[in-house]
């Protein structure tokens, strides 16, 4: 019912991290599929985000698949690839209370840090 502004997008998630020899190593990625409405973020709710996160550009989605933030000391959070472009999820929300069809996420994503080199 939903799907017909939902777009395929690849996601990562990058696996439980760890220490070796004193050094952190990043976890296995994996990729996998989603499908999700790609919106713009509302100026209120960028004024909500951590003030260092409040320039970067950003997207609303809305998607039935459960995306994760990031675990303290465990975990980066999932990213998602937008128009060729890394997006970190910042925020989900849950929509559950509502019944099939219109149970949903809504995603937050800003940008990864980008290199002026």
């Amino acid at each position: 019912m939903f799907d017909v502004f939902r777009r395929d997008l690849t996601a990562l998630r990058i696996g439980e991290g760890q220490y070796a020899n004193g050094l952190w190593q990043d976890g296995a990625d994996t990729s996998f599929t989603i499908k999700a409405s790609v919106q713009a973020t509302d100026a209120e709710i960028m004024q909500t985000l951590p003030e260092g996160e409040r320039t970067k550009e950003s997207y609303t989605l809305f998607t039935n698949t459960k995306l994760e933030t990031s675990k303290v000391n465990k975990s980066k959070p999932d990213v998602v690839m937008i128009e060729g472009e890394r997006y970190q999820v910042i925020r989900v929300t849950a929509h559950q209370n509502l019944k099939y069809p219109t149970a949903h996420y809504e995603v937050l994503v800003v940008r990864e840090n980008v290199d002026a080199n």
